[in-house]
């Protein structure tokens, strides 16, 4: 079996449990797999400042995937990125808001919203590290290179008829994903985190035999399809789990931990 020199992970319900929690068996193999000379990426939905929060948890240094694989970055730069056209921007404010949809723009790492809804909000920044901004009007803002805008349903039938228009509208020029029950993603075709890692192989030269990848939603789909081992957690999504070599029942069960053990720590 080739040596895995490369660990791209999604945090959110993967690493971690939506609560924040991490279970001490998986800090501990972080911690290992990062004493072994083997790299570890976050890929991550959140925005630079949430993905950092956690790559200070884990004590990485290592570049991190954020805004869903929109944009690869370190502390001091950004390596690569694929922004919304600022064309579409404005239209798909006003496609929402006619939607009545809680939406979030993340314009120059700050994340602003026109409905401040404490119950969201609280429920998205919770141990995210993230905080934000409430504006009257996401137009008179000076919006340029928004790397993802975030569409908060938690009807489910309107989230499927959302995400389906949505598809049919901007095929080829955008990528709409649901990541966690009630988040939709959107962002440019060319951003997904399985275009993010694409850059990281590059950027370390490294083969798709040489990394694996773990995670739990839909917006990890292109990320594992990119990997060599494939590592599902959980079973909320069905084509995420149709991609994955190897699933984990979830995010507390340590089943993760102990692939890593058995493909990275243990070869």
């Amino acid at each position: 079996m080739t040596k895995i020199k490369l660990w791209i992970s999604d945090i959110d319900g993967t690493l971690i449990n939506y609560d924040g929690s991490c279970t001490k068996e998986m800090m501990s193999t972080i911690e290992n797999v990062k004493n072994k000379g083997v790299k570890i990426v976050i890929a991550t939905g959140r925005m630079f400042m949430g993905a950092q929060h956690a790559a200070k948890r884990f004590n990485l240094d290592t570049p991190v995937v954020c805004y869903q694989g929109a944009v690869v970055r370190t502390k001091e730069e950004i390596l690569w990125q694929a922004p919304i056209k600022n064309y579409l921007v404005p239209e798909i404010i006003e496609y929402l808001r006619k939607n009545k949809i809680h939406t979030h723009i993340y314009n120059n790492d700050t994340l602003y919203i026109e409905d401040n809804n404490k119950r969201i909000m609280d429920e998205y920044c919770n141990g995210r590290g993230t905080t934000y901004k409430c504006v009257e009007d996401f137009l008179k803002l000076k919006l340029n290179n928004i790397p993802k805008i975030l569409g908060v349903i938690e009807d489910d039938l309107k989230m499927q008829e959302i995400k389906q228009e949505l598809k049919e509208k901007y095929k080829g020029i955008l990528t709409i994903v649901q990541s966690a029950k009630n988040y939709l993603e959107i962002t440019d075709i060319n951003a997904s985190k399985g275009s993010a890692l694409n850059f990281l192989k590059k950027y370390w030269n490294l083969s798709n035999d040489e990394v694996l990848a773990s995670g739990d939603q839909d917006n990890d789909i292109e990320l594992l399809k990119n990997a060599g081992i494939k590592i599902c957690v959980g079973n909320d999504s069905q084509e995420l789990s149709k991609i994955a070599q190897y699933h984990c029942k979830s995010v507390n069960s340590n089943e993760l931990v102990k692939y890593i053990e058995e493909f990275i720590l243990c070869e």
